[in-house]
This record gives C-alpha cells, structure tokens and sequence, in this order.
C-alpha cells in the first residue's frame, strides 16, 4: 500500500540579489507502508530540502505531495498543521525535547495535544516505553539521562501516536557509535514489529545501512537508489561504493563503524 507520493517536486529559493537557486528538480518518490528509506547526498544536495518538503515543514515550488491519498499541497495552514499533528511524527537530530518536563511528560506530548483521554494515554506510554527500553527512565529530566535514552525518547514521542508516516533527521547526527547502533535497532524493530514507515536523512553510512532501500541526491536531482539484500555488512560496503561515486566532502562521512 502506498503512504506518500512526491510527484515532480521543484524547490527554488531566491536571493537578496535577485538571483535564484534550484534545490530540487522535477523530484519524484513513492513510498509504501513499512518501508524504511534513507536519503543520502553531499552537502548542499538537496536532501534536507526534500525530507522538509514531504513533511510539510516546506511549500514546494511545484509539484505534489500526497499522503494516505490526500493531497497536502492544497490544504490550508490549519488544516495541513492538524494533519501533521495526527499523521506525522518527527525525530530530530537534537532530540527537541523539553527540559521543564519529564521524560514520560516529552513522549506524551502528541495525545496531550490530541487530547487523548488519561488512561489511554498511560497505557500507551508503558506500552512504547518498554518497546524502546526506557520504560526505567520515564520519571526522570532531560539531564539525568544519557543522549542515546534521549533520542529513543523522541522516537517513543513520534510513535506514540500511531502515525501514517514518521520523519527523521540525522537521529544519530549527535551520538556515539554504541548510542547510534541501540537508536538504529530501535528504528528498524519499529518498521519490523510495527511496520513502521520511515523516511531519514542521514550522512552517516552506518545508520543508513540499517534502512530497506537508499536514495542518493546529487544537485537536487536522483543519483542512485539501492535496496538492502540480506546481509547489512553488503549493503553497508554498497552505500559507501554509491557515496565513493557521488563525491562530496570526505567531511559528510561519519567514522565507518561495525
């Protein structure tokens, strides 16, 4: 089943000297239920620029975007912002979590948002706590807890709420390797059990060697786009052959981990 079609996406953004600048061009990406993608590219490719325009932090250009069968491109402020609240979730590189709440207090932003009656509410947060192994560190603050407890944390609060779709930007981008490797597994258990959708930026080959299939942006255009076999230890050594290819900063390469 399809959840999100980007259909001949174009992103240009103009200039203070009248000058403008393509960051994506004529795109186009289709993704189905349970998939885990990753988007790879060099600095200035044009990959943060497409994950913010399927998550409707952006406007495109042109083109279409189209979730679940709706096309968000013709919604309205308010109604695109209820349907990112209900159908979204976001993990962000720096977790965005609040220092005036509790862990628990962070997951359960999204039903308390929606109003979600208490119950419920609770039996969610044990249920997706446990999943992510932080069902110890609920009651606890932001600076009691470790960066990789925090980012599982942040996955918990965009699960939590069941969403068509989950967005995720460099996750591991301030992690160490072992931190990176738990919120990985964490990821992929997520699109195995609960067949979770799930597109991610990332630099960093290793986290991508955790996703089902990888495209590469080059100039705001498609490169490349392989899919994982069997053996993530192959599919690893592909990313890095398809990166080789690509160009770009050796600096967008994290240390290569296994």
């Amino acid at each position: 089943m399809q959840v999100l079609k980007a259909d001949n996406l174009t992103k240009i953004y103009g200039s203070k000297r009248g000058r403008s600048y393509e960051a994506l061009h004529h795109f186009h990406l289709t993704v189905n239920k349970g998939e885990f993608i990753g988007i790879m590219g060099p600095s200035g490719s044009g990959k943060t620029t497409l994950l913010n325009l399927l998550s409707t932090i952006d406007v495109p250009s042109s083109g279409k975007i189209i979730i679940n069968e709706k096309n968000l491109t013709s919604f309205s402020q308010q109604k695109l912002a209820k349907f990112r609240r209900k159908e979204m979730g976001f993990i962000f590189q720096d977790y965005n979590l609040l220092e005036t709440l509790t862990i628990g207090e962070n997951i359960l932003l999204p039903l308390t948002l929606n109003k979600m009656k208490v119950k419920e509410m609770e039996k969610r947060l044990v249920t997706v706590s446990k999943q992510l192994g932080i069902d110890t560190i609920i009651h606890k603050r932001i600076m009691e807890v470790s960066g990789g407890q925090m980012q599982r944390a942040a996955i918990a609060r965009a699960i939590i709420h069941d969403p068509t779709i989950i967005f995720a930007d460099e996750p591991t981008g301030n992690l160490d390797s072992k931190a990176s490797l738990q919120v990985m597994e964490s990821l992929r258990q997520l699109q195995q059990e609960n067949q979770a959708t799930t597109v991610m930026v990332t630099h960093d080959p290793f986290a991508a060697s955790f996703c089902g299939r990888v495209i590469f942006i080059k100039d705001g255009r498609l490169f490349n786009e392989i899919h994982r076999g069997d053996n993530r230890q192959s599919f690893f050594q592909d990313i890095l052959n398809v990166q080789s290819l690509l160009g770009g900063n050796t600096n967008d390469l994290q240390t290569i981990r296994f």
